[in-house]
């Protein structure tokens, strides 16, 4: 299908998503024979892995790309306090100083993080859209800066302090789950954060139906950075592992747009939430790791970075 110009900025994504390169069966049925019959887990890996790169499966420079943006409906409801803190998580990150940094510097995994304007957060999504059509779709493009440099396994999830209310209620409104099953990820909030996630809902009643309309009006930068990094991801043949609610937040938008359009991603980790959890099983997203191991999303991200480079030794060494 060939591209066709357009002068609406979402209409360029949807004609990249159109346009996604399908999967190598030829690599992974070569990477199946060289299994030798190998049903487990890890040769389902690799299996994948092939699928998606179009090569055997050897990774040697993956990397984890961190999006963080600031949202002002979580700045009325905490003051301020989550975006400071993701501030001060964002410049750690940068002096190299995190909790983040020693975990890659262990699994030789690369790092970028991207500040996207964190001085200026989005609107609030429970009074009106946060983002703009052009606005959204250039942080889409923004995104697609994550594989810059070269990788061959990318890792991604936003960098946040707790679940955002925009990325459960893209849940509740692509996902058609009810809020009281997701305020709960919202430990230790008052009535205000049901409230706040009704009002969103609100903003994009009669448009569920249109997953960017959706994005635009209730995502935060952070959630259109990553279907960039997805889609960037896939237009390169990159494997990609993401982790953490923003993140499948992100990918129901786009799995909305075209099914197909996951199939070179996997989730780290199952969600400790069973709604979510059910979502992502419905959806056909795979997860690496079947169970949460823990409730940070770079965290989770790089366990199953290495369960995947462990996965990739199985055909080491073999013709």
């Amino acid at each position: 299908m060939q591209q066709r110009e357009s002068g609406l900025p979402f209409d360029d994504i949807r004609n990249l998503v159109a346009n996604l390169p399908e999967l190598d069966t030829e690599a992974a049925n070569h990477t199946a024979g060289q299994l030798e019959g190998n049903a487990s887990a890890f040769g389902e890996l690799c299996k994948w892995y092939s699928a998606c790169s179009g090569r055997s499966p050897t990774i040697h420079c993956p990397s984890a790309t961190l999006f963080a943006g600031t949202h002002a409906v979580e700045n009325a409801l905490d003051g301020g306090a989550c975006s400071e803190h993701l501030l001060q998580e964002v410049t750690q990150i940068s002096e190299g100083s995190a909790f983040i940094n020693r975990l890659c510097h262990q699994h030789d995994v690369g790092l970028k993080v991207f500040d996207l304007a964190l001085q200026i957060p989005v609107d609030d999504i429970s009074v009106g859209p946060a983002l703009d059509e052009k606005s959204c779709a250039g942080t889409i493009a923004f995104g697609m800066e994550a594989i810059a440099g070269g990788t061959d396994l990318l890792c991604v999830a936003a960098l946040e302090v707790k679940p955002s209310l925009s990325c459960l209620s893209i849940l509740s409104a692509l996902g058609d789950v009810s809020l009281n099953d997701l305020v709960s990820i919202r430990s230790g909030q008052d009535e205000s954060v049901a409230t706040s996630l009704s009002n969103a809902l609100n903003i994009v009643k009669g448009h569920s139906s249109n997953s960017l309309e959706v994005l635009r009006r209730l995502g935060g930068r952070e959630t259109s950075a990553i279907c960039g990094a997805i889609l960037a991801a896939r237009s390169q043949h990159i494997p990609v592992i993401i982790d953490g609610y923003t993140a499948i937040a992100a990918a129901l938008v786009l799995h909305r747009l075209e099914p197909t359009s996951l199939d070179h991603v996997k989730l780290a980790q199952m969600p400790d939430n069973k709604t979510v959890g059910d979502l992502v099983n419905n959806i056909g997203l795979q997860v690496v790791l079947q169970s949460n191991i823990t409730d940070v999303a770079e965290e989770g991200l790089l366990v199953a970075a290495g369960v995947l480079k462990s996965a990739c030794l199985l055909l080491q060494g073999k013709p």
